[in-house]
């Protein structure tokens, strides 16, 4: 049995955008050979990795620890990630964990392992190179917080009824402090707020008699958009990317 027939898909390919954060690319690029370098060793023993690959579908702890056995990969020393600044790491870190959840919320083909599993080893290799340990904290989070770690993303968005509670906490945080006296929208707290739900929002899928159907648009327009900051957009590439998102839009 090979690992295609597992996940009942044999395309592979993991897309990086070009206009991204400086070193996106080549982070990609890095975690994504060692991404096939881990499914091919998997491969050449999928009796013993069949559960491991299912587990670590859903499972965080076990996903961690293929990474841990299997995980290989070269940073050049003259490679633009060994010279980050910690606000470009950051959000290169969320975006990579960002990634994580999407692929935790869509159905588990091949191409969407491969995804995880890219983005978790970019995860991991930026977390080596700058020395930021994941939390071992868990799901626990402080009262009145709204930042919310992977694990408890990828759990929202594996139990839809509790994140569909959580979004309507975080609505009714947003209702109390916009009564309040001398409400401000460019107040940092109204801001997370306002973060905080998209992220939940991102997580919602929609189903019937139990089928889990995916926003596929939103979610191919995640992918596109990735890391682009619209502010820095020449206005070419402007128009380019409105030009593939329109014709994204009238393909569905």
């Amino acid at each position: 049995m090979s690992i295609n027939e597992l996940f009942g898909t044999n395309e592979m390919s993991v897309t990086a955008n070009a206009r991204t954060l400086p070193g996106t690319m080549e982070l990609t690029n890095i975690a994504n050979s060692a991404a096939i370098r881990i499914m091919n060793a998997m491969e050449a023993d999928i009796e013993a990795f069949r559960p491991r690959i299912q587990a670590s579908a859903t499972d965080n702890k076990e996903l961690d620890a293929i990474l841990e056995e299997l995980l290989d990969y070269t940073v050049e020393d003259d490679s633009i990630l060994r010279s980050l600044s910690d606000e470009q790491v950051e959000s290169m870190l969320k975006s990579q964990q960002s990634k994580r959840s999407r692929a935790r919320g869509k159905a588990m083909t091949l191409d969407n392992y491969i995804s995880l599993l890219t983005a978790a080893i970019a995860e991991n290799i930026l977390r080596d190179l700058y020395n930021k340990p994941k939390s071992s904290s868990g799901f626990h989070r402080t009262a009145g917080s709204v930042d919310y770690t992977i694990e408890q993303l990828e759990a929202f968005g594996a139990d839809q009824e509790a994140l569909r509670r959580e979004i309507r906490n975080v609505q009714s945080k947003k209702s109390i402090m916009k009564s309040k006296i001398g409400f401000d929208e460019s107040d940092e707290r109204w801001q997370a707020l306002l973060k905080a739900e998209q992220q939940l929002k991102d997580l919602r899928v929609g189903g019937r008699s139990g089928v889990v159907e995916v926003d596929k648009t939103k979610n191919a327009l995640a992918d596109m958009l990735g890391d682009v900051d619209v502010t820095k957009l020449k206005s070419a590439e402007a128009h380019d990317l409105l030009e593939s998102i329109k014709s994204m839009l009238n393909a569905d």
